[in-house]
């Protein structure tokens, strides 16, 4: 498209001076301006447009909005410089993994005998409230309350250590 080439033509250079100046060496100007533009292309056809310009700079604005949007979500990263982590980030999920099983078994252990009974069914091996209650014949509410009370105990031992 001609118009689109005049266009990059009479923008680009400013953009670029303009995305250095602003974010000194973080990212390579050239590629943010063809980000733009690629914008702009995939946009309206300029013959439709009053006034490209103004077009562009709109892109421009969003295309900030939402780079820094992405910025706030991405965590923050540290460069390292040589430095290893003591243990390997695999290895150090696996062993918080299996703290967090033990932890979780020893509070299902902790609980009273009818409401581990309880908790046991319904999680262990998926059968309903209504069968549950049916099955050890006390009431529905019965059940959910050794459910509330599984998970409450559960849960206080989890995050105490």
């Amino acid at each position: 498209d001609r118009q689109l080439e005049d266009v990059y033509r009479l923008q680009a250079p400013g953009l670029a001076r303009y995305f250095r100046a602003r974010f000194r060496g973080q990212e390579d100007p050239e590629d943010m301006v063809q980000d733009l533009f690629a914008r702009l292309a995939a946009g309206r056809p300029l013959q439709e447009l009053r006034n490209p310009q103004a077009y562009l700079r709109r892109i421009l604005r969003n295309y900030l909005i939402d780079r820094n949007r992405r910025e706030r979500r991405a965590p923050a990263m540290l460069p390292l410089d040589g430095i290893e982590p003591a243990v390997p980030p695999s290895q150090s999920h696996a062993i918080e993994v299996m703290q967090l099983q033990d932890r979780y078994r020893a509070g299902v252990e902790a609980l009273a005998p009818r409401t581990r009974e309880v908790f046991l069914m319904h999680r262990v091996e998926e059968i309903s409230v209504k069968a549950i209650a049916d099955q050890l014949e006390i009431s529905s509410r019965t059940v959910e309350w050794h459910l509330a009370q599984a998970i409450m105990k559960i849960g206080e031992i989890l995050e105490r250590e």
